[in-house]
């Protein structure tokens, strides 16, 4: 006969075989994807190298030789000279060498600079003015034709 021990050890041996099945199954779900992947990046890594061969075709000096030599009435090229190559000194200023400003923001707020306090009145004087009056155009009026269409009898 079968003992109450018996049926709950057979309860867990059940729940243990699906939890088993369960976690091999999503192991294996996940090898497949990690397969996947790997099969996607031999494929860029294999363009790459095919855009890299490539590169180095088109960027051959023999080729593009004769290609200068081919287009040199269109594109008129010239080997670069060594006075076309700017000098460190020919180079402009950086950002912290430039000259500062003699007024600073805080001066035009407060309005301590003369020139721009005749400035800021004169914004002051253009906002005072009445803005010019904008024509707006008339309503339509509904027209009183009426153009019929007639049918096409067949």
């Amino acid at each position: 006969m079968l003992r109450s021990f018996d049926l709950v050890l057979i309860g867990i041996m059940t729940a243990t075989a699906v939890v088993t099945y369960t976690i091999k199954h999503r192991a294996d779900e996940k090898l497949i994807e990690v397969r996947r992947l790997e099969a996607e990046i031999k494929l860029e890594k294999d363009t790459i190298d095919l855009l890299k061969a490539d590169w180095a075709l088109l960027t051959q000096p023999n080729r593009l030789h004769r290609l200068i030599g081919t287009y040199n009435s269109e594109l008129s090229l010239a080997p670069t000279e060594p006075t076309q190559l700017a000098m460190p000194k020919e180079l402009p200023m950086l950002k912290s060498a430039l000259p500062q400003p003699e007024t600073t923001i805080e001066d035009i707020i407060a309005g301590k600079n003369s020139e721009v306090a005749a400035a800021l009145k004169g914004v002051a004087a253009a906002k005072a003015k009445p803005a010019p009056k904008i024509p707006v155009p008339l309503a339509r009026r509904p027209s009183v034709e009426v153009i019929s269409t007639g049918s096409v009898k067949r």
